[in-house]
């Protein structure tokens, strides 16, 4: 059952809603940070993903994640999920997936795209999706690009509104997210995003 949020997290929940992209600073501390970080390593080395081929996105989900505790904790965290249980007006919200990302440069990035389904349109803020950062990006390396407000084209409240193609995705004005270590993006999934090439280690 979600607890009351903060004013700081309502106005985080009202951008995201407004732009499709927010950034919650500073969840993790340093330490918090480097015990993420070495168990996101092992689970990688555990589960068969190697340290790392360059140019590769290594991705791992399911159960089996949840053996590694401070991994684990970031997937139910209260504060992440009060805001999640707000975004989507939702008391108690359930995780559809929870899984890791690991980028190892020289990648090429992750071209222009939405999560939602091209062709359809859906109901307004069902799905919400968050990332815990455990690398600096930035404008250099890895950041996440987005066009703000482009989720909300993709919803179906409006009964004359004929579904995105993907020659307008590709088309939009895209700018930086930047997050640091430590962060958290909440990102709709429906609004338009990619990754530039990455040349540093992304997780």
């Amino acid at each position: 059952m979600a607890s009351e949020i903060s004013v700081e997290d309502q106005v985080l929940v009202e951008t995201v809603r407004k732009n499709g992209i927010g950034i919650l600073r500073n969840l993790l501390s340093p330490e918090e940070i480097k015990a993420v970080r070495k168990e996101f390593d092992q689970a990688h080395l555990d589960l068969g993903k190697g340290p790392g081929t360059p140019g590769v996105r290594d991705s791992m989900s399911g159960e089996a994640l949840l053996a590694y505790p401070n991994m684990a904790a970031l997937y139910s965290h209260p504060r992440i999920m009060n805001i999640i249980s707000t975004m989507l007006s939702e008391p108690t919200p359930w995780v559809w997936v929870v899984k890791t990302n690991r980028y190892t440069p020289e990648h090429i990035g992750v071209q222009k795209h939405t999560d939602g389904f091209l062709g359809e349109l859906a109901p307004p803020f069902t799905r919400q999706a968050m990332a815990v950062f455990l690398d600096d990006v930035d404008e250099e390396s890895g950041a996440l690009t987005y066009v703000p407000g482009t989720h909300l084209m993709h919803f179906n409240d409006n009964p004359n509104r004929l579904p995105p193609t993907q020659e307008d995705i590709d088309a939009g004005d895209y700018i930086p997210a930047t997050p640091k270590a430590g962060d958290v993006v909440f990102r709709v999934p429906e609004v338009w995003h990619a990754v530039i090439p990455i040349r540093r280690m992304r997780r």
